[in-house]
């Protein structure tokens, strides 16, 4: 089977999991954490547009990549 058809059948399967980076579920925390990082890197290329300082974008993306890995080996922990 080539790379591309076990790409594709990765990608079509359906387990009824809505938030999944790879095999893995996401949790809430997890995934507002890197929602929040995320916005935090539009709104650092877009700060002169939309008038915020680049302290705020960085406090930000601090804090959202610091909710992911709390929410991370929050569900590690809650797994065993």
């Amino acid at each position: 089977m080539s790379f591309l058809a076990k790409f594709r059948r990765q990608i079509n399967r359906d387990d009824g999991k809505f938030f999944q980076v790879g095999n893995r579920p996401l949790g809430w925390i997890e995934a507002a954490g890197m929602l929040l990082a995320t916005g935090a890197l539009a709104a650092w290329q877009l700060q002169e547009v939309i008038g915020i300082g680049g302290l705020w974008s960085a406090i930000a993306g601090a804090g959202g990549l610091l909710l992911a890995v709390l929410g991370h080996a929050r569900d590690e922990e809650d797994k065993g």
